[in-house]
């Protein structure tokens, strides 16, 4: 378990989690990730967001659900957002690892880009599992230890280096002063992860621009040998996954 409190100034300090158009592609794709696997509809649905930031990604997917909860621990981040243009959501400032909802009280999670910014994730999946209702659904994605090429900063190596020495490492290149963010394998995460069914939907995003534009690469992907596509999985820069708690959801049962 992890001693170590939340990332200090993450909003203020990260552009890309203020930038609306970034925000607005992340969350095309998980509107066409949720809309295409969703074993139930979403529009009977509450949804909550976890690491919510300043809502563009919840507010652009609100419109989805029955209702939905945006969670965040950052008070900058949630100071910035502007109600009128959120309607449908009420937005909670909580802890990912200790989240002030009830038991099965939501449909749908969302942990886009979230788990290596949280404490402790062993702390965190067992929430999600606990907030959601049987059978009910998680949109998962983050970052791959595997990859040399370190997402946030994009420096070589940076996320292999113990802490101290990732902190040199940015100093030496001018960008920042710490390194605070945890990632994992896809065989760590796996682990965590052993209550959910996991699937893999990285290969069906693949048919659309959500992941790489090139058309010419994203047929080369698409055309490779299963055997082959599974043994780069591994290796892959994110994961994108669909989770589900186990049982049988109530939606499904009324039908």
């Amino acid at each position: 378990m992890s001693d170590r409190g939340y990332q200090p100034d993450f909003y203020a300090l990260s552009e890309p989690v203020r930038d609306p158009a970034r925000r607005q592609q992340k969350a095309e794709k998980i509107r066409w990730v949720l809309t295409n696997f969703a074993p139930f509809e979403l529009a009977n649905a509450t949804c909550l967001d976890v690491g919510c930031s300043s809502g563009m990604m919840t507010a652009a997917l609100a419109p989805l659900f029955r209702h939905t909860y945006g969670l965040d621990f950052d008070a900058l981040a949630l100071a910035s957002i502007q109600p009128e243009h959120h309607a449908g959501v009420t937005y909670l400032r909580g802890d990912a690892m200790r989240m002030p909802l009830p038991d099965a009280s939501v449909d749908v999670v969302i942990c886009a880009q979230v788990y290596e910014h949280v404490p402790d994730d062993s702390r965190l999946f067992p929430e999600i599992f606990r907030v959601l209702t049987p059978g009910g659904i998680v949109f998962f994605s983050g970052p791959n230890w595997l990859f040399p090429i370190e997402p946030h900063y994009f420096l070589p190596f940076l996320h292999w280096l113990p802490s101290r020495q990732a902190g040199t490492y940015l100093k030496l290149t001018g960008m920042g002063d710490s390194y605070y963010e945890r990632s994992r394998t896809i065989w760590g995460l796996r682990q965590l992860l052993g209550e959910f069914e996991i699937v893999d939907v990285v290969r069906p995003l693949l048919q659309t621009e959500y992941l790489i534009r090139s058309p010419e690469l994203r047929g080369q992907l698409l055309a490779m040998p299963q055997p082959l596509w599974q043994a780069i999985v591994p290796l892959l820069p994110n994961f994108n996954w669909i989770l589900r708690k186990p049982g049988d959801h109530l939606q499904r049962r009324q039908r």
